[in-house]
């Protein structure tokens, strides 16, 4: 096997996902109770041998993102030959500015590249949650002497939303369009692709020097198209479950899709791994349920601690649900705390959130789209921002944003109706 080092597209922001990226990137956002976006595919990387060095391109507010990967621990990236090294925007002699697109962060990466001198470069994002193994698709592109090998999955619903690629009966990629209004195929771009280590560095060069001027250049929309004309590229289908998650009713339904006794999507089957020492100095403990409590049906994370009833939901760890306090079809992030005889019904709750005692959240007949994002969130879940604060008897309806450290002073005038956002004073 010839050289190969891995990059991660890990910085992006999405704005239909709303609060949950108010702090962090999308491949920093909890996913399964225990886990972040990234871990997926940094799991994939550490269980794929030809791997040894992956960089990591992340510029949009990367503290918790850098937190959580550390060295690289927990997926084995550390020791004599293995590594995974954040790449940040940075200046210097001829560059001085922020990520202008996917390509312009390649582009700015080039030293990297040249470091290490790969033969070929295996390009993943790092916001999608999926298993695969990479290595047939890397054999894949050697053996078909592939400038540019590309891993695509059928998309049965909406595949317009995609980068859709036609093949022939070798693989041959015999169009490529990103977003087509009227798609001639089902084959779903993962945004995972092996290059040619030369054939990249040509590219990007290209791509930069007509780029002057314009506001950033991108490697799906300009390079990979090129590519496709120009250059042998091929694709490989990858079977399987593939989470291309952009809004918050799409974060909610593929939650739900973890339960019930055969899961359409069973994360235990995967062997994700995490890092669960994040800031602590020693794992965190077993969860109790407490004299009272009642789970059914429900994904708990360590250090919970439950004496009211869990249906249907996904709880992180360090939650705490108090006596008398229901909570169903929720998703509750780390250090969450519903006290005495609240409810939660179709809550996605961000970290350190409080919902004080007698607090009904998610309540209400009538449900609206929300008035901020009438796209994204519509299914009558709530989104609650971190480190927001309900006072005891507040009344909160379905498909409502409260932001980041909302508390008392935003609440005290009356219940929230259904499809409303508030939004605390700026710091």
């Amino acid at each position: 096997m010839r050289k190969t080092i891995a990059l991660i597209f890990a910085g992006g922001r999405v704005d239909e996902l709303s609060v949950l990226t108010f702090h962090r990137p999308k491949s920093a956002v909890v996913f399964g109770g225990s886990y972040r976006f990234i871990d997926f595919a940094l799991t994939n990387l550490a269980n794929c041998e030809a791997i040894e060095t992956v960089g990591i391109m992340s510029q949009y507010k990367p503290s918790s993102l850098i937190d959580h990967v550390g060295i690289g621990l927990p997926w084995d990236f550390v020791g004599t030959h293995r590594a995974v090294r954040f790449l940040p925007p940075y200046t210097g002699p001829e560059q001085a500015h922020w990520y202008r697109g996917t390509a312009d962060a390649l582009f700015q990466n080039l030293d990297f590249l040249q470091l290490h001198r790969p033969s070929d470069v295996l390009i993943v994002s790092g916001d999608h949650a999926y298993t695969m193994d990479y290595m047939p698709l890397l054999r894949f592109h050697i053996e078909r002497g592939s400038d540019l090998t590309m891993a695509f999955t059928p998309m049965e619903v909406d595949p317009s939303r995609f980068g859709i690629a036609e093949l022939d009966a070798e693989g041959r990629i015999m169009a490529y369009a990103e977003k087509p209004k009227n798609p001639r195929s089902n084959l779903a771009s993962m945004t995972v692709f092996a290059i040619k280590a030369s054939v990249l560095v040509d590219e990007l060069k290209r791509a930069s020097e007509a780029a002057e001027g314009k506001q950033g250049f991108y490697i799906y929309d300009e390079i990979i198209p090129r590519l496709v004309a120009r250059r042998r590229a091929h694709g490989w289908v990858h079977y399987g479950p593939w989470e291309y998650v952009r809004t918050i009713d799409a974060y909610h339904q593929v939650h739900q899709d973890m339960l019930g006794e055969s899961p359409k999507l069973d994360l235990g089957a995967w062997n994700v791994r995490t890092n669960n020492m994040s800031r602590r100095a020693a794992a965190p403990t077993p969860s109790r349920h407490l004299p009272g409590a009642q789970v059914s049906d429900s994904i708990i994370s360590a250090g919970c601690a439950i004496a009211g009833r869990v249906e249907r939901s996904v709880l992180s760890p360090d939650v705490r649900i108090g006596k008398g306090a229901v909570v169903r079809n929720s998703i509750l992030w780390d250090g969450v705390t519903v006290e005495e005889g609240a409810l939660l019904d179709g809550v996605i709750a961000d970290k350190r959130t409080i919902i004080g005692k007698g607090a009904r959240v998610g309540i209400g007949e009538e449900c609206p789209p929300n008035e901020e994002l009438s796209r994204s969130l519509t299914c009558g879940v709530t989104l609650l921002g971190s480190d927001v604060n309900i006072p005891a008897g507040t009344q909160v309806g379905r498909n409502c944003i409260l932001y980041p450290h909302v508390g008392a002073d935003q609440l005290d005038s009356g219940p929230v109706a259904s499809g409303r956002t508030v939004r605390a004073p700026a710091r």
